[in-house]
């Protein structure tokens, strides 16, 4: 097997994405299945490799969709708490919104909607979210890489034991492009960055409802 990773050491590294036992099974065949068909005179060399590079997303996200469903109950137990900890700093902007939808917009007269307040619950919370989250998923990796061998990617891309703090990030980091990226957000909820700038518009906005 060396000679092939040798002779194909950027696929041999794309192969290293795949879950450790689905590597150490079929890593060797899946090397030797293109060697074969790359020496094949009967193939063009261009279509081989199309083809496998075609196929490859796909097949790795099937692996790892199954290895993780496999194996959720392998995550572990910090990162499981940070990921609660992280549901329930951006649980609120949800619940708010949701409420002040459902009362007919009666929160945005309330004291939870002052430009003082709604940078808390809009940015400050889902920021501490994802930095909790990114602190403890990083240290994840950082044990990872001391107690097992293998490159940074391929402890990245094994989400069977890290999914509930990458899940929390991108809700969170969703949160912030939302409040910041996108106009409408000044009148549904009041944009942190014009509240900080321009209070008085904002709650001109507001009164309007």
């Amino acid at each position: 097997m060396n000679d092939l990773n040798h002779r194909f050491p950027r696929y041999s590294k794309l192969l290293g994405l795949y879950p450790a036992a689905y590597r150490h099974e079929y890593g060797e065949q899946m090397l030797q299945t293109l060697a074969d068909m790359l020496d094949d005179p009967q193939q063009s060399r261009r279509a081989v490799w199309a083809r496998t590079l075609r196929d490859f997303p796909g097949s790795l996200l099937r692996q790892q969709l199954a290895y993780t469903a496999t194996a959720m109950t392998s995550t572990p137990p910090y990162l499981t708490r940070t990921a609660r900890a992280g549901a329930g700093l951006v649980a609120p902007f949800f619940l708010l919104v949701l409420a002040n939808a459902l009362s007919g917009q009666a929160l945005r007269h309330s004291v939870i909607w002052r430009p003082n307040v709604l940078p808390l619950w809009l940015v400050v919370l889902p920021a501490l979210a994802v930095g909790l989250n990114l602190f403890v998923w990083l240290r994840w990796l950082r044990q990872q890489r001391r107690e097992s061998a293998g490159s940074s990617w391929q402890h990245i891309a094994d989400i069977r034991r890290s999914w509930p703090a990458l899940a929390v990030m991108l809700v969170g980091l969703a949160i912030i492009a939302f409040v910041y990226g996108h106009d409408s957000v000044h009148c549904l909820t009041g944009n942190p960055l014009r509240e900080l700038h321009n209070p008085h518009q904002t709650m001109q906005c507001i009164e309007r409802g």
